[in-house]
């Protein structure tokens, strides 16, 4: 049996947008705070990137949720 693939919403790293859920129902702005994947190199910020992106792309976290950390 396969393990289930880790949802955003249940990382440490997830920050929801709850405007966007409010008023658009939707959950398309929700960022992903995680600094192995987000820091800026030049400035050292982490602002955060969309949780879609980071799933979709090859630098980030990808489909497998290779940096998910369970919230404790």
């Amino acid at each position: 049996m396969t393990e289930p693939i880790p949802l955003c919403c249940d990382c440490k790293h997830y920050k929801r947008d709850w405007i966007s859920h409010i008023v658009m129902g939707s959950d398309g702005l929700d960022k992903c705070l995680n600094p192995i994947v987000n820091e800026n190199l030049v400035s050292g910020k982490n602002e955060g990137k969309f949780c879609e992106i980071q799933r979709e792309s090859y630098g980030g976290c990808g489909r497998d949720g290779k940096y998910f950390e369970a919230r404790k």
